[in-house]
């Protein structure tokens, strides 16, 4: 495939330049095959240090299109780069022991002005930091007409880039359904997922994992490998949590086992030698196998069985490694947790049973993989064969499998499961796609009355019209159980007597409904069916309100009570009481009748 020379273009941009287009969200990252934001703090000061000693730096690829909005960026090769000088001008980080002045670019002192930023001390001289704003960094722009051209392009450039682990070579501009699996699953379990593929530039901070000096927005103690002991913090960093979830998925996938091992994961991304019939095999075998249970399926039953097991190590109340292996943390011991695993998987998804009791679950696994245990993983590295995992997987099942019984509901599709972890994504997702979610504490005034709050409601209606005027391709979601304010949290502690549940990642208090059912004297259930009853007798337009009340849900989050409520697509705008809404940010806004024909555009453009 290639690229006409008409098309393509280069030209120098000023840092300043670049930065206003940065605010206003002009660059973008594809997740599917960008990696996290991985630079040290050493890294960005040597990129500064190169710009103030008028030193060359390598070009910035991007893809332009042109929408709605005017003319984006999609960032192809350049991202390290960019992140780092953006993150130097609002003072992240100093240089030398200094801090950009904020007051040498119009952009930084208007948030200064604003509160938004701070500027720190001490200060990098007023000509030293107006170097910087003046320097021209070369890019090359091409106008993307086809997604499969960037991602070539992708491929060409990146696939020897810095310092990539094996495991994210493969996922490098992959487009086997393996990659997109791993990828999405194990963004899920670390707490940086999105509710969709491209991000602008300003939101990757929040979605990589914090480092030395860096404070990204996802803690990497906080995440389940490292907190649970079973990987360390750069083994994380590196992706090999992503290899793990690759082994896993592997074995859930296809009976019987094959062997782990950098072979086998080559194989299935089609990334070995061509002359090899083998490995070819392998990769159509899995691709099959996907497409036979559903990308979707996959991943649910995935969540599921990852939702299970993280909750009877709950009960443990112990680290993974220290319950199963009787060691402390310090090394990594994912073959332990891949047996597991997969022992819970065939029990609770291809034997249809269910936990019985997470104690005497948590119970059994004590110790298992000690020397008085039946859990036996070789050490080392290399293969580990599909002979030896059978036996290790079977040995867990037998010891495990008195605290599982049958699960009569084990037919029923698997969107009925996993719910907890379907709600920590969508709390995940609103961090950077604000206008497709709405959270709520309750329904009720948090006056001393406790008094529905009529105003409320009226905002929830008008918020739940303007997420469905967001375009045909986005489902939203209305939240209502989680608080949005540290004082209403305060609030509800005094009121309720009640302590509030944190998401992961601590993002999110979850204070739960069941308070306001107790407040108006009844059940859960007629709480929940008071709220649905109310959705379907609103005034919301009609074909809206089917939509919504059907897509109504009571989540249990670790002892907490949420409903969800799905807002999805329609074909065309709506209104309500004869106003059109939509989102901007988190807030909503009226659409004035000239810009109708503009909302109209963003439903007839995707259905052309």
């Amino acid at each position: 495939m290639s690229i006409p020379l008409s098309d393509l273009s280069v030209r120098s941009e000023s840092v300043q330049k670049l930065y206003t287009d940065y605010l206003a969200d002009r660059f973008s990252v594809n997740r599917r095959y960008q990696r996290k934001l991985v630079w040290t703090v050493e890294e960005k000061c040597d990129l500064v240090d190169s710009i103030l000693s008028d030193l060359p730096i390598p070009l910035i690829l991007v893809a332009e299109t042109t929408g709605e909005s005017g003319t984006s960026y999609e960032l192809i090769d350049g991202m390290q780069r960019l992140n780092a000088i953006f993150s130097f001008i609002e003072n992240e980080f100093d240089i030398n022991g200094e801090f950009f002045d904020l007051q040498a670019l119009a952009d930084t002192k208007s948030q200064l002005d604003d509160g938004k930023i701070v500027q720190r001390k001490p200060i990098l001289p007023r000509e030293q930091s107006r170097k910087i704003a003046n320097y021209l960094l070369p890019m090359s722009v091409f106008k993307a007409s086809d997604p499969d051209q960037v991602d070539k392009v992708f491929r060409r450039i990146n696939s020897g880039g810095r310092r990539l682990s094996g495991q994210e070579l493969r996922q490098v501009g992959s487009t086997a359904k393996i990659a997109q699996l791993v990828r999405v699953i194990a963004s899920d379990i670390r707490g940086d997922s999105s509710s969709s593929d491209i991000v602008p530039l300003r939101a990757m901070p929040k979605l990589s994992i914090n480092n030395r000096n860096l404070a990204y927005g996802v803690d990497v103690d906080n995440i389940f490998w490292v907190q649970q002991a079973i990987l360390r913090r750069i083994d994380v960093r590196g992706s090999l949590d992503e290899q793990l979830i690759l082994d896993i998925l592997v074995d859930c996938l296809i009976d019987p086992l094959v062997s782990s091992g950098t072979y086998t994961r080559d194989a299935v991304y089609g990334s070995v030698d061509a002359d090899d019939s083998a490995p070819a095999v392998l990769d159509r075998r899995l691709s099959a196998c996907i497409d036979v249970y559903g990308e979707q399926k996959v991943r649910e039953h995935f969540s599921l069985v990852h939702e299970e097991l993280r909750a009877v190590l709950d009960v443990a109340d112990d680290k993974f490694v220290k319950h199963v292996v009787g060691r402390s943390s310090g090394g990594r011991y994912p073959r332990y947790f891949q047996a597991v695993f997969l022992a819970f998987w065939e029990l609770i998804v291809r034997d249809g049973m269910r936990v019985a009791s997470r104690p005497e679950a948590a119970r059994k696994l004590r110790d298992i993989g000690t020397s008085r245990g039946s859990l036996n993983v070789p050490g080392g590295g290399g293969d580990w064969t599909a002979q030896d995992k059978r036996k290790n997987i079977d040995a867990v099942k037998g010891a495990i499998r008195d605290a599982f019984e049958s699960d009569p509901g084990s037919r029923r599709d698997a969107a009925q499961f996993g719910l907890a972890s379907h709600l920590e994504r969508i709390l995940q997702n609103s961090v950077t796609e604000q206008s497709l979610f709405e959270m709520k504490q309750g329904l009720l005034t948090l006056g001393a009355t406790r008094d529905f709050d009529e105003g409320s409601w009226e905002k929830i209606l008008r918020s739940i019209t303007a997420i469905a005027n967001t375009g045909p391709d986005n489902t939203g979601y209305l939240v209502i159980g989680v608080a949005d304010s540290e004082k209403d949290v305060q609030r509800i502690r005094q009121l309720d007597s009640i302590e509030p549940v944190k998401s992961r990642g601590n993002r999110f208090d979850v204070v739960g409904v069941e308070r306001e059912a107790a407040v108006r004297s009844e059940s859960l259930k007629s709480y929940f069916d008071w709220i649905s009853d109310k959705l379907t007798g609103s005034d919301l337009a009609p074909d809206l309100r089917r939509r919504v009340a059907s897509g109504v849900s009571l989540i249990d989050y670790h002892g907490r009570a949420v409903i969800l409520v799905e807002i999805t697509p329609s074909h065309e705008p709506c209104f309500y009481k004869n106003v059109m809404y939509e989102r901007s940010g988190a807030g909503v806004q009226v659409v004035e009748q000239r810009d109708y024909m503009r909302l109209f555009q963003r439903f007839t453009r995707n259905n052309a």
